[in-house]
């Protein structure tokens, strides 16, 4: 709180997972304290649970849930939905690493934005960091991502031909 304090005429947009996850004691008395300061927070909350209660109890403002944490896409369906509803805001944690992250904050109302992790050494480019055929990489700030099924991943059938046959 002193820190937040300390760098309030430097209009920080907000405080990201700054408090134990589990601690909805302390989420609430640093919403109390600190009622001007956006707070963040829910990347290791792992169901929609955390999420009513956090919306329910006015805790944050940014929802953060991982998708390949919290229980997938359908879950990240249910956290929007909550959140839009209470006027909240959704950013995936690191939701432009998979293409279902991408899909999802393309496709929710609730989302304004998404967080590209970078897993790739400096001057390697994001198209060779991906680590799915297919899947987006942003160019320039940009993402656009594909409109073709399966999320564009574009699964060849050679890949699960030896699949097929085995079950014939």
């Amino acid at each position: 709180m002193r820190l937040a304090e300390a760098m309030r005429p430097s209009r920080v947009k907000w405080i990201e997972e700054c408090l134990i996850p589990e601690d909805f004691a302390a989420h609430a008395e640093l919403r109390a304290r600190l009622p001007w300061q956006t707070l963040a927070t829910g990347e290791h909350w792992y169901s929609h649970v955390p999420f009513q209660y956090a919306l329910k109890h006015n805790l944050v403002d940014i929802l953060q849930p991982d998708i390949e944490w919290v229980g997938g896409l359908t879950t990240c369906i249910k956290i929007a939905h909550t959140a839009d509803a209470a006027g909240k805001k959704v950013i995936l944690h690191a939701g432009a690493r998979t293409p279902y992250g991408q899909h999802f904050s393309f496709a929710m109302p609730a989302v304004p934005w998404i967080e590209y992790f970078i897993g790739a050494p400096p001057g390697v480019p994001l198209s060779e960091s991906t680590w799915l055929p297919g899947m987006a990489s942003a160019v320039d700030g940009w993402l656009e991502i594909s409109d073709e099924p399966g999320f564009g991943l574009g699964i060849e059938e050679d890949w699960i031909e030896p699949f097929w046959n085995s079950s014939k």
